[in-house]
């Protein structure tokens, strides 16, 4: 199954998440393995390449969605804002 993973930032505050300039950030093939993170993980991806993700996004996994159509999983994360003391706790 090919996988499609996509990741949305919840504002501190926010009602609704906030869509990334990308519409994927990755995706995965029949022959490869992703980790797809856990509600509570903390996640940190930086804005790096043009093509992916070029917004950095660090806070806490909210939520995840799973769609499946034909063969293909799209994945959409929504992580929230969480304050800097909670990153120095983990490590990060």
């Amino acid at each position: 199954m090919k996988y499609s993973i996509d990741f949305r930032h919840l504002p501190q505050g926010a009602a609704e998440p906030v869509d990334n300039t990308y519409p994927v950030d990755f995706q995965v093939g029949d022959h490869q393995t992703a980790v797809i993170p856990e509600i509570g993980d903390l996640v940190a991806i930086p804005g790096e390449e043009t093509g992916m993700r070029n917004r950095p996004l660090y806070g806490r996994v909210r939520s995840r969605h799973f769609r499946y159509q034909l063969g293909h999983c799209y994945v959409t994360i929504t992580v929230e804002d969480v304050p800097d003391h909670e990153w120095s706790q983990a490590g990060g």
